[in-house]
């Protein structure tokens, strides 16, 4: 049978989905999964790997539940079988979600209200709405009865949020042949109108990530009683303080990127926001300062020390050892520690000449003919990150349009998802899975 012929049951099966009913469905099953507080800490994820377990166990889809040697760390795995013509797909998704303040919210964190026709609540940009994607991918794989040249293994996992070594840490260390792929899909693809550049929708897929270099600085100084203090050049806050100040206001060391160059000769100059801001250059952003004496600190007592934390993300090509040197040299500050709390660097990025990419780009022009697909760099780091390597290509990609304003709510108070444009996004992607996983 040629390709053509082949492909024909396919499209007719695509035809003969109620997109709109099959998305009405999805958004109905995020809103369950929403509710469901999977904050970490502590990341507790049983109830979640329950919630998805089940509806896939309720379609024939078995699943395995792998649990970490923590309470409540529970790695759900599915799989569809293909006739094993080529390596596996792996669609790649955690259950965890950075805690939330409640109080600073104007809905319920956790109650996913639609309200100004958006769904509201934490994890719905990161990354609840991409799972729901996932699954409901395998879902119409097993409702169409597609044979599969394939196999398609849905993976939620645990612990992302917290550097994922409960989560696909070990599932690679001692699972290795249950999550190997020649393709992953994953988080941290964005497409957005008014993103990336100052006009038009983008499809962003991620195909590498920006280092993730934690530093935490330190700085001695001369306590004493307050009624007496020291001079400023003794004072710890004082030094701290003024070191900050430097390093905030000075521009870090600046380094070019062959991902960042394509996505350049794409869309032009990118936009004038923090997201679009984060991904062509080496970022630092101040994240605590700690001193003082006594829970809670006492008034009248000068601290002998000073520390503070800084989150650096570079661009691939930065050498952290230049980049901790240039942290200190900026500081001015002789009696300064600089130490590496946490490194993740950067793996080699996935090729954009494969032929999920170039399936990506093809589908997405035929449902947004408007659109501009690019690879881009992410300014934060993913699960997928401990994937990439040379024979397997790790892709970042969730084709719900959202504004800019949308995507930056990630982790926010205001955590939110347009209702809308999900239908569209859920055939994209569904597609997209379709056509490199199908036996034709």
């Amino acid at each position: 049978m040629g390709t053509a012929a082949a492909a024909a049951p396919l499209r007719a099966r695509a035809a003969e989905t109620d997109w709109p009913r099959t998305a009405s469905e999805a958004i109905g099953y995020l809103r369950d999964y929403i509710r469901i507080n999977t904050s970490n800490p502590p990341g507790d994820v049983t109830q979640a790997a329950a919630f998805l377990g089940g509806l896939l166990e309720k379609e024939g889809i078995p699943t395995r539940r792998i649990a970490a040697p923590a309470p409540g760390k529970v790695n759900l795995l599915a799989r569809l079988k293909g006739n094993g013509s080529r390596r596996p797909l792996l669609l790649l998704n955690h259950t965890d979600t950075v805690p939330a303040d409640r109080s600073r919210w104007q809905t319920d964190p956790w109650g996913a209200e639609i309200r100004l026709n958006r769904l509201w609540g934490r994890g719905v940009v990161d990354m609840k709405s991409t799972g729901m994607l996932h699954l409901m991918a395998m879902l119409l794989l097993k409702r169409r009865g597609v044979p599969l040249g394939r196999d398609v293994v849905f993976a939620a996992t645990a612990d992302e949020e917290v550097g994922g070594d409960l989560g696909v840490g070990l599932l690679l260390k001692q699972h290795p042949a249950e999550v190997e792929a020649e393709y992953v899909l994953e988080e941290g693809g964005f497409s957005a109108n008014r993103l990336f550049t100052e006009s038009g929708d983008v499809y962003g897929v991620s195909v590498a990530m920006k280092q993730v270099l934690w530093l935490r600085l330190t700085l001695a100084g001369t306590g004493g009683h307050g009624s007496q203090p020291a001079p400023n050049d003794a004072n710890a806050i004082a030094g701290m303080a003024a070191a900050l100040r430097r390093i905030a206001e000075a521009t870090p060391p600046q380094r070019t990127d062959p991902v960042l160059d394509q996505m350049l000769t794409r869309l032009g100059t990118l936009a004038n926001n923090r997201f679009a801001g984060a991904i062509g250059r080496n970022s630092i952003a101040l994240t605590s300062f700690e001193a003082g004496v006594g829970h809670p600190p006492k008034e009248n007592v000068v601290p002998s020390l000073a520390t503070a934390t800084i989150d650096c993300r570079l661009l691939p090509s930065q050498p952290v050892e230049e980049f901790v040197r240039w942290v200190g040299q900026t500081a001015a500050e002789p009696k300064l520690k600089v130490e590496i709390v946490h490194h993740q660097p950067s793996a080699p990025p996935s090729l954009t000449s494969t032929a999920l990419f170039r399936l990506i780009e093809t589908t997405v022009k035929r449902h947004a003919p408007q659109a501009v697909v690019t690879p881009y760099l992410t300014p934060f780091g993913t699960d997928g990150n401990w994937f990439r390597r040379p024979d397997r290509q790790v892709y970042g990609f969730f084709p719900v349009v959202l504004s800019a304003e949308e995507v930056l709510s990630m982790h926010s108070d205001a955590e939110r998802m347009p209702v809308a444009p999900y239908e569209k996004g859920l055939r994209i992607f569904y597609e997209v899975v379709e056509g490199i996983a199908s036996a034709a």
